[in-house]
């Protein structure tokens, strides 16, 4: 299963990264600001991208309010209420179920088929996720029937409108339907993973195509410098064949050195390849019918359990010394 195969915001695919600890809220910085703190703490890399979430803070800014957004919205459902009072007032709001999405001005006139005599909405989301550059919030709830078990998801997208955090997208997965955990993501969810498979697959190209050309240009060095050595032996005494001869090999010396260079980059980026690759396969693991969402808690990728011992060891060895 592609990437690109999971359908709108319900199947995201996107990998988990917590702000380091340099990076930790600043109640004086604002989120243009923050990010411009990330990228300059990242060597200049877009942070948002990586999969750097917002701090702690900003992101309970907006998970706390929204169990009460979906609290409201599925007692309206289930009441006979006006179900748009949930959604931000706006043309880009929308409600899908069945596959069929309806904007805004018709969200009232549909009926939501989670939403019977029976069934309660876990209040407890199963994941949430606040967007890397602030703007929205991705969050999924289990609805449960009368024993307990999962009837069907509610993939939910959050945005401000008039400083309170509504409704965008909802859609309204039955049991059987396929979703896909909610994961970190930078501006649409799904797109840091995809992001990450795509550019380190296009950094080992590129790192591949200029080894293969540094080789070539180390092994005409290496010629010419046999070639000076080999002019200098007929005339050992000659200066300007000793110095002809330095030269080459200097150059021979500075290849090695652009060689040696690209060829560790070049590891670096078939780990971050295999690590973005294992990701995603790891959450089309996860994706399946949303009666088996449950399984999606405490869910956490290979690669943030191994960085985040990575770092452990770290700070340990650190206090250590």
């Amino acid at each position: 299963m592609s990437l690109k195969s999971f359908a709108a915001f319900a199947v995201p695919a996107a990998i988990v990264f917590a702000a380091p600890a340099s990076a930790q809220y600043m109640p004086h910085l604002d989120p243009n600001t923050y990010m411009l703190a990330m990228m300059q703490h990242g060597n200049g890399q877009d942070p948002c991208m990586a999969g750097v979430a917002p701090p702690e803070k900003e992101i309970d800014e907006a998970r706390v309010p929204a169990p009460g957004v979906m609290q409201s919205y599925f007692e309206a459902a289930l009441g006979g209420g006006a179900l748009s009072q949930a959604f931000r007032k706006s043309k880009k709001s929308q409600w899908t179920s069945g596959g069929t999405t309806v904007p805004y001005e018709r969200i009232d006139a549909q009926s939501d088929p989670l939403a019977v005599s029976g069934n309660q909405l876990d209040p407890d989301p199963l994941r949430f996720f606040r967007a890397g550059n602030f703007q929205t919030a991705h969050g999924q709830w289990s609805v449960l029937d009368a024993a307990g078990n999962v009837v069907g998801v509610y993939d939910a997208q959050f945005k401000r409108q008039g400083g309170k955090w509504k409704l965008q997208q909802l859609n309204v997965l039955g049991a059987s339907e396929t979703v896909a955990p909610a994961m970190q993501y930078c501006i649409e969810p799904g797109d840091v993973t995809e992001h990450k498979v795509e550019t380190a697959g296009k950094s080992v190209e590129r790192l591949e195509e200029q080894i293969s050309k540094s080789e070539e240009k180390l092994l005409r060095d290496q010629e010419r410098l046999a070639k000076a050595e080999a002019r200098l032996a007929a005339k050992p005494n000659r200066s300007t064949l000793k110095e002809s001869r330095k030269r080459a090999r200097e150059r021979v010396e500075r290849r090695e050195e652009k060689l040696a260079d690209l060829r560790e980059g070049l590891e670096k980026a078939q780990e971050r390849l295999m690590k973005s690759s294992r990701d995603a396969a790891e959450i089309a693991a996860m994706t399946g019918p949303a009666q088996d969402a449950l399984r999606w808690r405490g869910f956490e990728l290979t690669t943030d359990k191994e960085e985040a011992e990575e770092e452990a060891a770290e700070q340990a060895q650190a206090a250590a010394e």
